[in-house]
Formats: structure tokens, C-alpha cells, sequence
């Protein structure tokens, strides 16, 4: 449809754009969507100080009055179908269900971190925090686990944040005064998840244990190192020995067919002079 083709509906398009003596024209644009955003109903409705006088209705594409004056413009827009706004369907209402489909109602699953709030670990009580972040839509529940039970004593919540991005964070914290063997989890339910998301907090090791691990470590990689030096050094004295007595077996062997090679040559020698003598009388 041409904007402003039929004279009659372009009067009516432009009531909303001024006021006059204090009486105010308003039109509205309604779309109403099945809950698979599939099925799309848009509704234009104008009003005068409040009171609706013309409606259209895409399921029927027709403009119904509800007063005599909007009875006769219905009536009068209901004759020419280039008055039809059935086109804001998809221009309109679909166009923008598409936008909040892809947006509004995206579901994003929620990224946790769980850490220690306390400096020194020998500090009482301790402290954790649970952080819940970058998650669509709002509305999540997060509690704290000891042993698969879960605690409501020690726990203080912040509310749900926003990020100005259409994500929200959570923070949760757990005061509680640790125990051997104990399990510490944060378990995340939002409607993203399929089933709740369990993260248990794995403390770091006293200062005394880990630099006995530091100083395990260091020793068993010097130890592989040394290990593989001595393995290297073998090897290339291996070769060398080898190589020497290779050496010296071929050299042993060139002399033995020297001196062979020269007993031949000195019997052949003497054959030839006997030969020779017997020759001659």
C-alpha cells in the first residue's frame, strides 16, 4: 500500500500527530502472537481523548467503527482493499517477533565461579563466594551444598544484577567454618539448564603442603633429567667403544691379509727360481 494513496485513511493516520484545544488523538499498534510466534494477529486502533472510535483486525482485514463517526470511516475504508493494513503483518509484527524471539527470549546458560573470600586459610570462619554470570533470562536459584544437604545458615545473596547487555549476574556467599573431608558445592538451577549445575569448591593446599609438593616436583624432574643425561652419556660411550673396536678388527685384518698377501708373494717367488734352476743344466 501506497502511504497516504486513499485521502480518507491518510486523515485518519495523521489524527495522532497533533493536538488541538487540549484533545489528544492517539493510535496504537497491537500484535498479538500463539505462543510458537507462529500465529500473528495485528490490530490498529485509533482514539480521540481516550475513547477508541476505529479498530482493524488482520484475522478479518476490515476496520470495525465503535462510534458514529468511526461507523461511517469503517464503512467508507472497508470499500477500497488498498486501505487494507494487512501488510504490518509481516512489516510490523513479525519483523519485530523475529527480533524478540532472537533476543528477548533467547536462553543462555549461566557461567559459575566459585572462590575463596579469605586470605589466610587458617582464618575462622571462612568465606566463599559463588558467582552466577552472563545467564538469559532473569530468574535463577542458587544455593550452597555441604555434603549434598543443602545450607540456608551462613548464606547472604545479593539481587539479581543486570549487565546492560541483556545478561545477568548473581552473587552468593557462604560463611561457614570448615571441616575435614567436607564437600562445599554452589548448585545452579535456571530454565537454560536441563538439570541443576553443581560446583564444588576445591580448596587450595596449606602453604607448608604445597611447598612440599613444589620441592617433590623439583626432585623428580632433576632426577628424570640426570637420569636421561646418564642414559645419553651411555649410549654415546657405547658407540664410541663400538666404533674403536670396529677399528681395530678392520685394522687387525688388513694387517693379517698384508702378511698373508706377502707370504704368497715370497712362495711364489721361490717356485719361480726353482723352477728356473731346474730349467738350466
Amino acid at each position: 500500500m501506497s502511504p497516504c494513496a486513499p485521502s480518507l485513511l491518510c486523515m485518519l493516520l495523521g489524527l495522532f500527530t497533533f493536538r488541538a484545544d487540549g484533545c489528544y488523538a492517539q493510535a496504537y499498534r497491537q500484535c498479538y502472537y500463539t505462543r510458537d510466534l507462529v500465529t500473528i494477529e495485528f490490530i490498529y486502533s485509533w482514539y480521540f481523548n481516550k475513547a477508541e472510535y476505529l479498530r482493524y483486525n488482520s484475522t478479518t482485514d476490515r476496520y470495525t467503527g465503535f462510534t458514529v463517526y468511526g461507523a461511517k470511516m469503517a464503512e467508507s475504508l472497508n470499500l477500497d482493499p488498498k486501505n487494507s493494513l494487512y501488510s504490518h503483518v509481516y512489516t510490523f509484527c513479525k519483523y519485530n517477533s523475529d527480533n524478540y524471539a532472537s533476543n528477548v527470549l533467547k536462553k543462555v546458560k549461566p557461567k559459575v565461579m566459585v572462590r575463596s573470600q579469605t586470605s589466610e586459610p587458617d582464618i575462622l570462619p571462612a568465606m566463599l563466594l559463588c558467582t552466577v554470570y552472563d545467564y538469559h533470562p532473569k530468574g535463577i536459584k542458587v544455593s550452597w551444598l555441604r555434603d549434598g544437604k543443602v545450607v540456608t545458615e551462613g548464606v547472604s545473596s545479593t539481587e539479581e544484577l543486570s549487565d546492560g547487555d541483556w545478561y545477568y549476574q548473581f552473587h552468593t556467599y557462604l560463611e561457614y567454618i570448615p571441616k575435614p573431608g567436607e564437600n562445599i558445592s554452589c548448585m545452579v538451577q535456571h530454565e537454560s539448564l536441563t538439570q541443576p549445575l553443581i560446583y564444588t569448591w576445591k580448596p587450595s593446599l596449606p602453604v607448608d603442603q604445597r611447598n612440599k609438593l613444589i620441592i617433590g616436583i623439583f626432585l623428580l624432574v632433576l632426577g628424570m633429567v640426570l637420569a636421561i643425561a646418564g642414559f645419553l652419556y651411555y649410549m654415546l660411550g657405547s658407540k664410541g667403544r663400538v666404533a674403536k673396536q670396529t677399528s681395530q678388527t678392520i685394522s687387525l685384518e688388513r694387517t693379517t691379509s698384508e702378511i698373508s698377501e706377502s707370504s704368497q708373494s715370497s712362495q711364489t717367488s721361490q717356485t719361480s727360481q726353482t723352477a728356473l734352476q731346474t730349467s738350466n743344466p
